[in-house]
């Protein structure tokens, strides 16, 4: 996208936003250079001081935003509500830095109010989206935080549908009670926010003492940390920790210098090293249709012995090893339970796995994770890495997965297995190339 597209792109998000004509909304916008958002803590943008809101005054607040663009019939168009709602998890505020926010979206639904001329292969759809965070709410900051889930949305949709330029997505704020009256018939979301922060999905977390101190140094802070007893933390201020289910833990936030010294030493979560992921890249292609069987053992494997080290040094069969780095995310969650479900049961089947394979992931993630380690490698999304790009050479799906994980073969492993697989191992479930935008 050329960087004059990027500034209409987001002039039309501030005018969606505040209701400003162009003219008035383009003098406004070029006060400031508002950098794009994602599922990811962007590049170059820094955080802001209190990213999820736990601050004092602060409190979790819902606006509907009605989206309409021309999409793609089919699976393709329906992916537009999962686009949106992982567009919006990490927003950015020109002034402040990123913060977080959570959407669930509804539709797409076909819709005639378009007032946007047709599009070749596209079709008219409409989604409602309902954005939350936390924060300490006025009017400007309203204003602002629609403008920064405008920016978000209008941005991902055009990257993700690049046919239908900003000509042809349109964002604005809806009256609460128009929502209302939507979700009166359509209650359900289509999609939701899938790595979204816990603080987003519970009012009740505890905010006290969420203003964490400014560092004197200048000193930065990794957003995720990983403490002595295997488990993560992020990042809720400067300097400032919680854990994943804080209050199931009835754990509250942290310091960084009081998780040194009641849980460390604590470990910086990092990228995983290049030459480990094409070792890993290279060993699933070898592997061929044999990988995702092997993976998921090898997984099983390494998940079984850290749980019986945990055993002998503290009595507990249980180990979050494997899981720290992003305890929260549905990529660990999906990975967890397929490698202690179906990890068990392929664990007696030799041939349908590959050991130089099993020992090879089983290297390189055992030293991901490993406690004497200075950092800590997150698991779920850097193995996804790696099989994708095997994946890519190996002629997709089918070139990693035997029979047994193809939907509808003969002795095939359960459906919600084998979406729940290919959903962690691809990025997405199989195509259902059944569906269209509407449904039918």
């Amino acid at each position: 996208m050329t960087k004059d597209r990027k500034r209409k792109l987001k002039i039309r998000a501030e005018m969606a936003a505040t209701g400003l004509l162009f003219n008035d909304a383009a003098p406004a916008f070029d006060l400031y250079d508002v950098p794009d958002a994602g599922h990811q803590p962007p590049a170059g943008v820094p955080m802001a001081d209190d990213p999820l809101g736990l601050g004092n005054g602060t409190e979790l607040f819902t606006a509907p935003l009605m989206v309409v663009t021309m999409l793609p019939a089919g699976p393709p168009g329906l992916e537009a509500a999962q686009v949106i709602a992982d567009a919006v998890d990490y927003l950015i505020d020109p002034d402040a830095g990123w913060y977080r926010a959570y959407a669930e979206v509804h539709g797409p639904r076909p819709t005639r109010e378009s007032g946007m001329a047709p599009l070749a292969g596209h079709r008219p759809g409409m989604l409602l989206v309902q954005v939350s965070a936390r924060r300490s709410w006025t009017t400007e900051t309203l204003h602002a935080f629609l403008r920064d889930a405008a920016v978000a949305i209008l941005a991902a949709l055009v990257a993700r549908y690049p046919e239908i330029t900003e000509r042809h997505v349109t964002v604005r704020a809806l009256q609460v009670e128009t929502a209302q009256q939507i979700l009166a018939v359509d209650s359900q979301p289509n999609a939701r926010t899938d790595q979204a922060h816990p603080s987003l999905r519970n009012k009740d977390l505890s905010r006290d003492g969420a203003d964490g101190p400014e560092p004197e140094d200048g000193s930065s802070y990794p957003f995720r940390l990983v403490d002595a007893h295997d488990r993560g933390w992020f990042a809720v201020g400067t300097a400032l920790y919680l854990c994943a289910e804080a209050e199931q833990r009835r754990v509250e936030p942290t310091s960084v210098d009081e998780l040194e010294r009641e849980r460390g030493p604590v470990r910086p979560v990092v990228p995983a090293p290049d030459s480990d992921l094409n070792r890993l890249q290279d060993a699933f292609t070898d592997a061929g249709p044999k990988a995702v069987a092997s993976l998921l053992v090898a997984l099983y494997r390494l998940a079984r012995q850290h749980a019986e080290a945990e055993a002998e040094r503290s009595g507990r069969m249980q180990s979050g090893r494997l899981y720290a780095g992003g305890e929260d995310s549905w990529e660990t969650v999906a990975m967890r339970s397929l490698l202690w479900g179906l990890g068990v049961d392929l664990a007696d089947k030799p041939r349908r796995l590959d050991e130089a394979m099993i020992e090879t992931v089983h290297d390189v993630v055992d030293g991901w994770v490993a406690p004497d380690s200075d950092v800590y490698v997150e698991v779920a999304n850097n193995i996804t890495e790696a099989f994708q790009a095997a994946a890519r050479k190996a002629g997709g799906w089918q070139g990693l997965a035997d029979a047994h994980f193809q939907i509808g073969a003969r002795f095939a492993h359960s459906t919600n297995s084998i979406e729940a697989a290919h959903a962690w191992l691809m990025g997405q479930p199989p195509a259902a190339d059944s569906q269209t935008m509407d449904g039918t």
